[in-house]
C-alpha cells in the first residue's frame, strides 16, 4: 500500500549547493554553537567527529561500496571542495528483503543500459549465501569466497575510486548502538551532526518503505533538531529531483565486472 506522496513534502529538508558550503563554514566559526552541539551528543560521537578537521560532506550507508550513488557523492564533494566521509553501520542487520541497499551488498545489481522505455536494466552477481547470513550483523557476513563482506566492498571502492578507506570511511556502530541501535532512536542525534560539523548528502526513493521512514523518522528528527538549535541540519539533495526512483543509483558501473572474481 502506498502511503501518499510523502516524498513531495521533503523539499524543505534540502539546502542548495550554492548555500551549503558557505553556511557550513560560517556555522563552524561559532564557538557557542559548537559547545551546544557537543553537549547534545553522546560521548561515542565525539571520537567520530574528531575525523572532521575540514569542511565535510557525509554520506550514510551500511557499507561503503562503489554504487553509482556513492561515486556521484564523491564527485560532488570534490567539486564543492568538501572532504568526503562515508559513515557506515557494520552492526546493522543484513537482510534479504525490505532494504534494497543491504540486499544489493550481497546480490549486486550491475548496470547494463537504460531501455527506450526509460527503465534501467541490470544483471545480478550474488556474492553471499543469504540463507546463512540473513538477520546477522553485517560485520559477521562473509562472501562465498570466505572474504569479509565489508573488506570485499571496500576493495571494490578502492579500485573504482582510489579512495583512502581508512581516512574517508568511519563505522558509526558504537555511537548508534549506544543510542539504541534503531534509526528511530538515533536519528535525532545523527542529524545533530549536520547543524555545524558537516553536510549530509541524501535523497529519498519513492517506495512505500522509504516513505514510511521519511514520515516516521526523518521529518520528525529534522524538526526536533531544528527546533532545539534554531538552525536546520544541512542536507544536500544528492540525486536530481524526480530521478530518485531509478534502479541506476543502487547499481554498480559495468566496469566493476573486471574486478569481481568469477
Amino acid at each position: 500500500m502506498r502511503l501518499g506522496k510523502v516524498v513531495e513534502t521533503t523539499d524543505h529538508l534540502f539546502v542548495s549547493q550554492n548555500d551549503a558550503r558557505g553556511t557550513l563554514i560560517n556555522r563552524a566559526k561559532d564557538a557557542e554553537l559548537k559547545k551546544r552541539v557537543r553537549e547534545n551528543m553522546h560521548p561515542e560521537a565525539h571520537a567520530l567527529i574528531s575525523k572532521f578537521n575540514s569542511p565535510r560532506a557525509v554520506f550514510f550507508r551500511q557499507v561503503a561500496t562503489p554504487t553509482h550513488e556513492v561515486l556521484r557523492f564523491l564527485r560532488i564533494a570534490k567539486h564543492m571542495r568538501l572532504t568526503p566521509i562515508i559513515l557506515e553501520y557494520y552492526g546493522d542487520k543484513f537482510v534479504s528483503a525490505g532494504n534494497p541497499y543491504k540486499r544489493a551488498l550481497g546480490k549486486m545489481p550491475i548496470y547494463q543500459h537504460t531501455g527506450i522505455d526509460g527503465r534501467d536494466n541490470v544483471k545480478y552477481h550474488t556474492v553471499v549465501d543469504f540463507n546463512e547470513y540473513t538477520g546477522k550483523p553485517i560485520s559477521a557476513v562473509k562472501c562465498k569466497s570466505g572474504e569479509s563482506l565489508i573488506d570485499f566492498h571496500h576493495k571494490l571502492l578502492d579500485k573504482m575510486s582510489r579512495l583512502n578507506i581508512e581516512a574517508h570511511c568511519a563505522d558509526a556502530t558504537p555511537w548508534f548502538q549506544a543510542l539504541g541501535g534503531m534509526a528511530g532512536k538515533y536519528y535525532d542525534e545523527f542529524l545533530t551532526l549536520f547543524v555545524r560539523d558537516a553536510i549530509l548528502f541524501e535523497y529519498f526513493e519513492p517506495t512505500a518503505s522509504e516513505q514510511l521512514f521519511i514520515r516516521e523518522t526523518m521529518i520528525p528528527a529534522f524538526q526536533n533538531v531544528a527546533n532545539k538549535f534554531g538552525l536546520q541540519p544541512l542536507v544536500f539533495r544528492l540525486v536530481p529531483k524526480n530521478k530518485e526512483g531509478r534502479k541506476f543509483w543502487d547499481a554498480y558501473p559495468k566496469t566493476i565486472e573486471k574486478f569481481i572474481a568469477k
